[in-house]
């Protein structure tokens, strides 16, 4: 994606911030030539389900490509362009992902038999399967699939009775790893365990991972926009060490223009992130949203100097502190976890802003009419009073 010139005005919320072309991604090739990632979610494959194999993947400014189910449309061009930029990145080592889903806004969905039937097409188009009548990339062959799922058969479908999803995604994950036993397997749930109904798993794929752990290769827990379960209160990585085996990698937004409801990492906060994950044999790293905000000419958006910010350097500050350069000075111990009642909730365009002006105009996120502004959301916070 292009979170780095998203348009999101960090004061408002909105998306009325004027877009700049200079901010616009850099070429794959480009950021692989950085030498940060080991590896990189193609984000996102996001308009897909409903029985009929159609399938849309959006790439911001980089381009469109849609699959009816019959004929491709789109950036077809700018997609092997991306192609071959897949591959040069390969040959330098960095495993490359199809990211699948994305947020709960996009039109994704699983109708009876869209598992079976998307491993069968994915396999296809994106992990060298036989029929070569849909290929956006080209002839190249993507390393894995990462399912980021971030809503529910119900709240697709108000009218949906259970999470009837679950049952093929397991499907899509089982046929796909038959398909190609090599295939790098990832699930992004958040890191929420709270949320009602669902105490104690993530409420979309919390049951996928319990039903088939064994397929995944690593989890990415979502550690932003889930203010709930993000540093210094109710950070929760112990808890997911019980509900998955293998690797748990981090998931971090690139800045505060990629978190609205919070929990971007500013360097001290990292640190101390980084040094208790250092008890874990089950940490695996990090994950950045998106490469565009963590990296130049993206900005480091936050709410003092959003009239000038500086150029981001956030993906150098993570490799750095990999490799054993301290960042920050660290933090205080992790804090407990939170309930519901102590939480405050005020309205604010986005959470670094409302956190940092302390607005007092107090809402409910459950009520049909939150009482804020057209472009406010009702946001948690810790302190009840400014």
């Amino acid at each position: 994606q292009n979170a780095a010139n998203n348009g999101l005005d960090i004061v408002k919320g909105d998306l009325q911030r004027t877009r700049d072309p200079s901010l616009n991604q850099l070429s794959l090739r480009a950021y692989c030539d950085l030498k940060y990632y080991d590896a990189i979610n193609l984000a996102f494959l996001n308009v897909f389900g409903g029985g009929d194999g159609h399938f849309t993947i959006n790439f911001a400014a980089n381009g469109v490509y849609t699959w009816s189910g019959s004929q491709a449309t789109g950036d077809i061009a700018s997609f092997v362009t991306i192609g071959q930029d897949i591959a040069y990145c390969q040959s330098l080592g960095v495993k490359m992902i199809m990211s699948l889903a994305g947020d709960k806004i996009s039109n994704y969905s699983f109708a009876k038999g869209d598992g079976a039937r998307y491993a069968k097409l994915w396999h296809n188009a994106f992990l060298g399967g036989p029929d070569a009548s849909v290929r956006p990339f080209g002839d190249v062959v993507l390393d894995g699939i990462e399912l980021d799922i971030e809503k529910t058969a119900q709240e697709a479908d108000p009218t949906a009775t259970s999470n009837t999803w679950i049952e093929e995604m397991v499907t899509l994950v089982k046929d796909l790893k038959t398909l190609k036993s090599n295939l790098i397997l990832a699930v992004v749930p958040q890191c929420s365990l709270t949320f009602p109904g669902y105490i104690g798993k993530d409420k979309n794929v919390g049951d996928v991972i319990a039903q088939i752990p064994e397929l995944f290769d690593y989890i990415i827990v979502q550690y932003y926009n889930n203010i709930e379960c993000t540093y210094p209160y109710g950070f929760n990585y112990n808890a997911w060490t019980s509900l998955f085996p293998g690797y748990i990698y981090i998931g971090l937004p690139g800045d505060w223009s990629s978190a609205i409801s919070g929990g971007f990492l500013e360097p001290n906060s990292l640190q101390a992130v980084h040094d208790y994950l250092q008890d874990y044999n089950q940490f695996g790293g990090y994950s950045v949203y998106d490469i565009s905000s963590s990296n130049a000419p993206g900005r480091a958006w936050n709410a003092v100097n959003f009239a000038n910010p500086p150029v981001s350097q956030y993906s150098q500050t993570i490799y750095n502190m990999i490799n054993g350069q301290k960042v920050g000075s660290g933090m205080p111990a992790l804090g407990p976890a939170q309930l519901e009642n102590e939480f405050a909730f005020r309205c604010g365009g986005t959470w670094v802003h409302a956190n940092a002006t302390c607005t007092n105009k107090v809402c409910n996120p459950m009520a049909a009419v939150t009482g804020c502004g057209t472009s406010e959301q009702c946001f948690r916070f810790l302190s009840k009073t400014c």
